[in-house]
């Protein structure tokens, strides 16, 4: 795997490559690991500064509401899946979130986010795996959960769903994100996939949001949920 980090690789780029390629035909879970990889140091900058990333922000504001509004404190235990450089896990504790995990694909972007001294446990893990086995996180041990970044084009399909359904516990909500062009994908199944688990009984809608300036170079924007398990 190439690991090598510079301040000059431009992972947007690559990932963005990935995402094209990902309409077309398949991607591996390597690809986006050797990306992620040499991307990590740079991610926040590039990401926060240069693109005007505002998902992890969107997310953690919509998502506290509706934590207020169901009564959740903040002492409530959160678990940030695919929770990266930490970006989202910042954004919940300048909102008094503290009991915060996070679970990750890669240990590189694990390593930036342990330095910000924001998560209380941070591991690896893989998602979307049958029967939820690669994610290395026990059923019905988080109140909540949050996901931002991963439910698109050449990351985590649809299968992805069942590790939140996995983690929380039943009452318990859900949120994540997903850009306008993945959720149209018919090949990743998102819509199809949250219907389902609505009619097997394992969640309900709770609330949606559309934000149109997710990034500088998107112009389609991206949807915030949140479902309760049941």
């Amino acid at each position: 795997m190439y690991t090598m980090t510079t301040e000059n690789y431009d992972g947007y780029t690559h990932v963005h490559n990935l995402q094209e390629k990902a309409l077309k035909e398949d991607t591996t879970e390597e690809e986006l690991k050797e990306v992620y990889a040499a991307w990590s140091k740079t991610y926040d900058k590039d990401m926060c500064i240069n693109l005007s990333y505002n998902g992890p922000a969107v997310a953690a504001e919509q998502f506290t509401q509706t934590l207020k509004e169901f009564g959740y404190t903040n002492d409530t235990r959160i678990l940030d899946l695919g929770c990266g450089t930490g970006l989202v896990g910042e954004e919940l504790k300048k909102r008094g979130y503290k009991n915060i995990d996070g679970v990750d694909l890669m240990p590189e972007m694990l390593e930036v986010a342990k330095a910000k001294c924001i998560y209380g446990l941070l591991q690896q893990g893989s998602m979307g795996s049958p029967e939820c086995k690669d994610l290395g996180i026990g059923a019905n041990q988080y109140d909540v959960a949050i996901c931002v970044g991963v439910f698109t084009l050449a990351h985590v399909k649809s299968e992805g769903f069942d590790d939140l359904v996995h983690v929380v516990k039943p009452g318990g909500l859900a949120s994540f994100a997903i850009r306008e062009l993945a959720l149209n994908a018919p090949q990743y199944g998102y819509r199809e996939k949250m219907d389902q688990l609505c009619k097997e009984g394992k969640w309900k809608f709770v609330a949606k949001h559309h934000e149109a300036a997710y990034l500088s170079d998107d112009t389609a924007g991206a949807w915030f949920f949140v479902y309760q398990i049941l």
